[in-house]
């Protein structure tokens, strides 16, 4: 009967010392550090338990919040109401070694493909209290289970406080890093058939091998039911077939880049079709027996511009598909200095794209999301502007 009853979940949490670490360059020291945290839906994850922060610096009162289980749309808010306090102890100063804030008694969960704010903040008066860096790159911290994204800095002593430690000014300062350990654990997800999609291609083959077994009368295996078959895979891990984070990120990255080959394929197929389809334009001396006036020549020149507007669209498109995330970053630089305050009522906008949205899909030579969404649209234009010529 076990066989029938089937988990969804595993009702265990890997703790393999998972430990998220970050650079540290010490670059600044302040009253607290908030930043987004990311879990990927890569691996066949259920949940990512955070179990502990660590930081350094002088310390003092330490508080650690995390915005409440929403979806945050790309933005985090930087009103009090929308955070929940999971942490609060003193600490003694640590300015070598990271001390660890044991969040076990209040865990942060996060299920695949969420985010949530993390802030962590000292009332200690001065400046020394938490060490955090300047941004350098898109991403604080990338492995296989969680991404830290960049963050924000706090200048106050006072929790979601909007005046800092001078008096005057903004107390947030854009484009910092956290600096410190997380550490986390796990809860898998359990193979069910409707499951297989989600596990690596190393696993969904062992899957087909084992039933192609059942099938065949002289394996041992054709004397169990196809539910004892789905229980012998239930329980298996989802790495016990030499499945890896980093192989399953190819493999996704490679049938999006299929996908995206077949729908320019079938969009290209749709416009030879149309166009072939279409009518053949009228002659233009027949323009009084069809009833085309003088305003035929204005319709004409519209289309011209509009061609005209569509190509440098396409072109404006494609300079923007082949800006780098290097100079993605020195334009947000430019727009938020390492020095620049930013007010207490502005949200937090973070850039929540996942590992598959990295530079190596550009190497490919497939176009980006936005710009096939583009292409469909100039193209969809254009047939109904040849119908309209044509009729």
């Amino acid at each position: 009967m076990a066989s029938l009853r089937r988990e969804t979940k595993a009702n265990y949490v890997i703790h393999d010392m998972i430990q998220a670490e970050t650079t540290d360059r010490e670059d600044h020291t302040f009253c607290g550090i908030m930043f987004p945290v990311k879990c990927k839906d890569i691996l066949p994850v259920d949940h990512v338990i955070i179990n502990s922060v660590a930081v350094r610096g002088a310390l003092g009162p330490l508080t650690v919040w995390v915005t409440k289980d929403e979806n945050l749309n790309g933005e985090i808010s930087m009103s009090r109401k929308n955070w929940t306090k999971v942490y609060e102890r003193v600490h003694s100063p640590s300015f070598v070694g990271y001390s660890e804030l044991d969040l076990s008694s209040n865990p942060i969960l996060l299920s695949p493909g969420q985010v949530r704010g993390i802030y962590i903040h000292s009332t200690r008066r001065g400046d020394e209290a938490i060490v955090y860096d300047n941004k350098v790159k898109t991403k604080t911290h990338d492995d296989g289970f969680i991404t830290v994204l960049p963050g924000r800095a706090h200048v106050s002593e006072r929790v979601f406080g909007s005046v800092p430690i001078w008096g005057w000014g903004s107390a947030w300062r854009d484009n910092r890093e956290f600096v410190g350990q997380i550490k986390y654990g796990a809860c898998y997800r359990l193979w069910n058939p409707s499951e297989n999609l989600s596990f690596g291609g190393n696993f969904r083959c062992a899957a087909r091998s084992l039933f192609m077994c059942q099938r065949r009368a002289e394996s041992p295996f054709s004397k169990l039911p196809d539910d004892a078959i789905y229980y012998i895979l239930n329980m298996m891990r989802w790495d016990w077939v030499n499945d890896t984070s980093a192989g399953m990120v190819r493999d996704q990255k490679e049938a999006r880049r299929n996908r995206r080959r077949q729908m320019i394929a079938d969009m290209e197929a749709a416009e030879a079709t149309g166009m072939a389809e279409a009518a053949p334009a009228p002659d233009p001396g027949d323009d009084a027996e069809v009833g085309v006036d003088e305003d035929s020549d204005e319709v004409a020149n519209a289309d011209e511009e509009e061609e005209v507007n569509e190509d440098d669209d396409m072109d404006e498109d494609s300079v923007a598909d082949d800006v780098d995330t290097g100079s993605l970053d020195s334009a947000v630089s430019d727009e938020y200095a390492w020095g620049d305050h930013v007010s207490s009522r502005n949200a937090f906008v973070y850039n929540d794209d996942d590992s598959l949205s990295d530079e190596s899909d550009e190497g490919d030579g497939v176009a980006g999301g936005s710009q096939v969404q583009h292409r469909m649209q100039l193209r969809a234009r254009r047939s109904i502007l040849s119908f309209l010529r044509a009729h």
